[in-house]
């Protein structure tokens, strides 16, 4: 499944984390001496995301942790500010729905993970980019300097990209973060990226107007096809989307040229997301229940 056994420790070489790196570092080694570690995060697929990344790696080192799950955002007010139970050891706050920041916020036994605003540059290219690394990108990149060599860290690394998909960066224009984790995901062998008509199992509910019948038509007639006849057939597909509001180019270009595949999976990772987000409580009591049992499978299996 992984073909480059030694690169799953560059999450942090890429040019999303080289300006965190120090930052991060600096947490993970507050976790790894901590004589507990008190991991909270709301009961929503971001919270559960970001914990499975952290859970994966204090399972695989064996450290003794305890989980808190919070209130979904539906049940807080926008300014909500999360009352923290009193609790021994170190607490990790995982706040995927706070401001953009440009740091993390850490005191003696408290760290408040966030989404940071970070600029980032392709390849040799000297233009800078400006975007956001969220929290389950945050929360893989630290887990990877736990555990690098991890068995369950290994497992979540393709789930890394997850948040920035959820993120909705890609919603408005151009996300530098996605592409950059995308590409390097890809490159280490993690994700496998296929064109819509490639993948077994999509849920095309996603895309707005797209015929399921030609769709259809099109994945079988597929391998024979040349780059022409490919480019052309898609192009034919995604019209009647391009010509909707509500979706950006950028998105529908993601999920009609770039559906992420995680190795030995059948279902893309955008239609992991957008079933399980379909299926959560609306419940307070019930989505906290739900997000444990999820998070429990996303540690196990490494995908949702």
């Amino acid at each position: 499944m992984y073909h480059l056994g030694e690169s799953m420790n560059s999450l942090l070489q890429t040019s999303v984390f080289s300006s965190l790196e120090e930052e991060l570092s600096n947490v993970a080694s507050m976790i790894s001496s901590a004589k507990v570690v008190q991991l909270m995060a709301p009961a929503d697929i971001e919270g559960v995301l970001a914990l499975a990344q952290l859970e994966s790696a204090l399972l695989d080192n064996s450290q003794h942790y305890r989980r808190r799950v919070l209130a979904p955002r539906r049940h807080v007010s926008r300014d909500h500010i999360p009352d923290l139970p009193e609790v021994d050891g170190l607490i990790i706050h995982i706040d995927p729905f706070h401001d953009t920041q440009s740091s993390l916020e850490t005191r003696e036994n408290y760290v408040h993970v966030f989404p940071l605003s970070v600029s980032v540059k392709f390849g040799t290219s000297s233009k800078e980019h400006n975007g956001a690394v969220e929290c389950v990108a945050l929360c893989a990149a630290i887990a990877s300097l736990l555990a690098p060599e991890g068995a369950r860290v290994r497992k979540q690394r393709s789930m890394a990209i997850s948040g920035s998909w959820l993120r909705g960066g890609a919603d408005s224009d151009y996300d530098p973060v996605l592409s950059l984790m995308r590409d390097h995901l890809d490159t280490e062998g993690s994700i496998d990226i296929c064109p819509l008509p490639e993948v077994p199992l999509p849920e095309i509910d996603m895309v707005p107007g797209l015929s399921k019948m030609m769709l259809k038509r099109l994945s079988k007639g597929w391998p024979t096809m040349d780059v022409e006849q490919r480019s052309s057939a898609i192009s034919e597909l995604e019209l009647p989307a391009l010509r909707m509001e509500g979706i950006s180019t950028m998105r529908l270009e993601e999920l009609i040229w770039h559906r992420i595949m995680i190795p030995g999976n059948d279902v893309d990772l955008a239609s992991q997301l957008h079933n399980a987000n379909l299926l959560w409580p609306e419940d307070l009591d019930e989505a906290k229940i739900y997000a444990s049992s999820i998070l429990d499978g996303l540690i196990s299996s490494g995908h949702l």
